[in-house]
């Protein structure tokens, strides 16, 4: 059996922790947990005090579930990083893409120095009549990952993997659901005032946006209408903190197709231990990005 390992979602209001053991095939979930986030959304540097409380928070996780981790993935809010659609000649090199990616920060954050960023891409869809692709750029100033690496040294814990937590809930749809890999599927993040919406046709992600609702009829309005926007569209699935049950049983009325509650655990074994866990109680679609970074092995 490989090492435990511990996946954390540093999402808005919350932060969600859980440590998940592999052994092959087998996933085990062997921690659960949730508590406030003390880090302040944004795209700024951490405060300081609130990298001390969210390490006295991750150590009193560790203690109470004789956490054996070695190594910790993070899911950041995608509010907190910067995400954006390019437009690019199609067959470009990555040198070109990236090139590209650094001119972009500079017209966003004017005065700051590009390597002060961490940057990713993905290549979403391709329209070879106009000869363009699209990519999908995800940016994180360079000092917030050093202090979250540095939160975790302390805890003698080595970061494994940092993502949008809105990618990693994706893992743990394609982990969870095999099947969503032969459909077209609208897949929703949602977050107290944040819409995170992808497009996953057999597996491949075709666009991906995000909407700041201002209220929760105008996000069950928002969901219900993709179904009569994108023709084709097999289901709508739904995860995230904000997600209530008043409000999915309101999407699901707005919807013309099928509205599932993502699970990430689905696949995934409970140990024992946690049969009793007051978490488990707890709609499981709130740990959806912590348990899909766990879930991730590269």
């Amino acid at each position: 059996m490989r090492s435990p390992i511990l996946g954390i979602s540093i999402t808005g209001q919350s932060v969600q922790a859980v440590e998940v053991a592999k052994n092959g095939l087998i996933s085990t979930l062997l921690a659960i947990d949730e508590w406030e986030n003390p880090i302040a959304p944004g795209y700024g540097e951490p405060d300081p005090h609130a990298l001390e409380l969210l390490t006295e928070y991750l150590a009193a996780f560790l203690k109470v579930n004789r956490a054996k981790s070695i190594d910790a993935s993070i899911a950041l809010d995608t509010a907190s990083l910067f995400i954006h659609r390019l437009p690019i000649e199609a067959q470009s090199s990555e040198a070109t893409i990236r090139d590209q990616i650094r001119w972009e920060i500079e017209q966003y954050f004017p005065g700051s120095d590009t390597s002060e960023f961490i940057s990713d891409f993905h290549r979403m869809s391709r329209f070879p009549s106009i000869r363009q692709d699209e990519v999908l750029s995800v940016s994180l100033r360079r000092r917030t990952a050093k202090a979250l690496e540095q939160v975790l040294s302390n805890l003698s814990l080595k970061l494994h993997i940092l993502d949008a937590d809105h990618f990693s809930a994706e893992a743990a749809l394609r982990l969870n659901y095999p099947d969503s890999l032969r459909r077209h599927i609208a897949f929703i993040g949602v977050k107290p005032g944040r819409l995170d919406m992808s497009m996953l046709k057999n597996g491949n992600l075709e666009s991906y946006s995000y909407s700041i609702p201002e209220s929760t009829a105008a996000i069950a309005e928002e969901i219900g209408s993709l179904s009569r926007q994108h023709a084709g569209v097999f289901s709508i699935v739904v995860y995230g903190p904000a997600l209530t049950s008043e409000l999915l049983q309101d999407i699901r009325r707005r919807s013309a197709t099928l509205v599932e509650a993502l699970n990430p655990l689905r696949q995934v074994t409970v140990a024992d231990s946690l049969r009793v866990a007051d978490h488990l109680s707890t709609p499981s679609y709130r740990f959806a990005a912590a348990i899909g970074v766990a879930l991730r092995r590269d």
